[in-house]
């Protein structure tokens, strides 16, 4: 399925809408806006749930497939996949600037961790697949799949793109070959 019919065949809605954004051959690009982010207390930080995510609600087991890639400028720039329950708990993977590339995963309950491995390229192909609560965040790699995160989320969930720029003024984003089942 294209990513124009897998859009039009679900309902999908932003969680901030972004500076602009438009559909067009066969991929979403957005302009994610400065000072956003999704983090909760981890660092000493205060809580904040401002990003940009573009979701669709889903049930029980799930599988999410994306690719995305962001044109980065500034510390912490991300973009990626968002699973998101609740504004205490969620999942975000995806990569981020923070001196170099870094293939990032960020599991929240009420307070945020991050796990991250280098990474050397600006895009990523992501997967996200839920059983029975358990959900494992795979990369693909040379064409294989790698699982590189697994978590237990099992209440109802939206999944798609997101997108936060916590330190700068944004940069351009963009999904493509979007594929969700559940």
């Amino acid at each position: 399925m294209t990513l124009d019919a897998e859009l039009l065949s679900r309902s999908w809605s932003w969680t901030r809408e972004p500076t602009r954004w438009s559909l067009d051959d066969g991929a979403l690009r957005w302009r994610c806006p400065g000072r956003t982010d999704y983090w909760r207390r981890t660092e000493g930080l205060p809580p904040v749930h401002n990003g940009c995510s573009f979701l669709t609600a889903v049930a029980g087991d799930f599988e999410v497939e994306l690719l995305v890639e962001g044109t980065f400028a500034d510390r912490y720039d991300q973009v990626g996949l968002m699973v998101l329950s609740t504004e205490e708990r969620w999942l975000k993977a995806g990569i981020e600037l923070d001196g170099e590339l870094w293939l990032s995963a960020v599991h929240t309950r009420g307070e945020s961790d991050w796990s991250r491995e280098a990474w050397s390229a600006w895009q990523v192909r992501l997967r996200a697949a839920r059983t029975e609560g358990t959900i494992e965040v795979s990369v693909e790699n040379d064409g294989a799949w790698r699982v590189f995160r697994t978590l237990y989320l099992d209440e109802p969930v939206a999944v798609g793109p997101y997108s936060c720029a916590p330190k700068g003024d944004g940069f351009e984003a963009r999904a493509s070959v979007l594929r969700v089942e559940g």
